[in-house]
């Protein structure tokens, strides 16, 4: 029972984007994040908590940049840097199970579409989004879930923390809390 739970998790939100942990400024120059996140089992199982690793590189000139993080899907990204706090950050998460599942011969893959802000300064951020998921078929796909997710974090030059909820889930109301931080390297002073 507790391998199908498992399963289930993976193949039904294996591609959602768990932890933020961005500030509003956009990336000057190559930076790379390192961390983790422990989140609440709210799909049910005998785990209350579970942990996930965190990998992110983001290239940017300090307007815009180009993200790529990998935690429980790998997740491409884009942040624009509107003014001094201020920032619209958008992605596409896809499941890092994606070759298991084309193997298996499934003609369909789930993607979370997500797009937010990121509000703050002086070290805080807060960051509101919205996440649709969707499946792509090669016959073309639909977006059949929304979701919200919330952050709020703290961070410095060389370190993230953040806690962050998500729920909206149609057939489950669960809500998805997590505790996540990141050591960040490469960040110009």
């Amino acid at each position: 029972m507790r391998a199908l739970v498992w399963g289930l998790v993976l193949l039904l939100s294996a591609c959602f984007p768990v932890a933020m942990l961005r500030p509003p400024e956009p990336a000057r120059g190559l930076e790379v994040s390192v961390g983790g996140s422990l989140l609440n089992n709210s799909f049910g199982g005998q785990d209350p908590v579970t942990a996930l690793p965190y990998l992110a590189v983001a290239q940017g000139d300090g307007q815009v940049e180009f993200n790529f993080s990998i935690q429980w899907g790998l997740r491409g990204g884009v942040k624009l840097g509107l003014g001094p706090g201020l920032a619209l950050d958008a992605g596409l998460t896809v499941p890092l199970t994606v070759p298991l599942l084309f193997r298996e011969g499934a003609d369909w893959v789930p993607v979370v579409l997500d797009g937010g802000a990121i509000l703050g300064g002086d070290g805080f951020y807060f960051s509101p989004r919205v996440l649709l998921i969707g499946v792509l078929t090669f016959g073309g796909g639909s977006w059949e879930v929304w979701a919200w997710q919330a952050s709020l974090g703290t961070y410095r030059r060389d370190w993230v923390a953040e806690v962050g909820a998500m729920g909206g889930f149609r057939g489950n109301g669960g809500l998805l809390i997590h505790l996540s931080a990141a050591w960040r390297f490469g960040t110009a002073p």
